[in-house]
């Protein structure tokens, strides 16, 4: 009974993730935003931006100053300054009303994610919040990006390269290749190891953790098709180092585990 429990199970996820080679849960970097706010120990959110990259549609009434979200069967009405706001109609009371601030409409994380079937994840060390809905996430920080963070383009570039280092053999000058990307200790690494062991060909970035103003790391995740029914999970660990007055890939780490019914 467990097993036929458990290959129903697998079916089903099999259905959701595979219409792909591969589906990443990993999220694109272009699902951060960086103007949230805090208020009276509430995260505010920027409602179109957030709206918008869930796929939502969005709509501004001036003559009522209200604000609505339709996603999917939801439909989340908001006024601005009003402590009531109606979900499919049904009204609820807020905390903290929504907001306008420098021509954007502001409301809390919770508010948002909760009328969509989300959640929101406040992170202190972090100062962000992640709220997920479905397999979205996107990533609101209280600040803006600082200078010496990678750039979008540069995190692209990257992923692209260790995509790339996962069979060195088409390579007659890996160092010449690769210096540009890698730091030396890791061109080394993967010349000993002639690739990245495990690797993966993952498209979809993470959102990056800065433990500093020279070193940062991505996790990203995917599930790919193993046999008829199997499948199996691949996690990238990627790990940064600011040299040479630039960002350098300084190591990567990948695991892969089968998933059997």
């Amino acid at each position: 009974m467990k097993k036929t429990i458990l290959a129903l199970t697998l079916s089903l996820v099999c259905t959701l993730l595979i219409g792909n080679p591969a589906i990443s849960f990993a999220n694109n970097l272009s699902n951060t935003i960086d103007n949230g706010k805090i208020e009276n120990g509430r995260m505010l959110i920027p409602l179109r931006a957030v709206s918008e990259k869930f796929n939502s549609e969005v709509t501004w009434n001036q003559a009522k100053k209200s604000i609505t979200i339709i996603r999917g069967k939801r439909e989340l009405l908001l006024r601005v300054d009003s402590r009531t706001a109606l979900l499919n109609n049904a009204a609820f009371s807020l905390d903290v009303p929504a907001k306008i601030y420098e021509g954007t409409t502001y409301v809390p994380a919770r508010v948002f994610a909760e009328a969509f079937g989300g959640t929101a994840l406040w992170s202190k060390q972090e100062r962000k919040t992640t709220i997920t809905i479905g397999l979205q996430q996107v990533f609101i920080h209280t600040e803006p990006q600082k200078s010496w963070r990678m750039s979008q383009e540069r995190i692209n570039v990257l992923n692209e390269k260790i995509n790339e280092a996962t069979d060195l053999s088409s390579y007659s000058q890996i160092r010449t290749h690769f210096r540009p990307y890698f730091t030396d200790s890791f061109i080394n690494k993967i010349i000993h190891s002639n690739g990245i062991k495990n690797n993966a060909i993952l498209t979809k970035k993470a959102d990056i953790t800065y433990s500093g103003t020279t070193s940062a790391r991505m996790h990203q995740s995917a599930y790919f098709e193993s046999g008829p029914i199997n499948l199996e999970l691949v996690d990238r660990f990627v790990f940064y180092k600011f040299v040479d007055n630039q960002w350098k890939v300084d190591d990567v780490n990948v695991g892969r585990q089968i998933i059997e019914p």
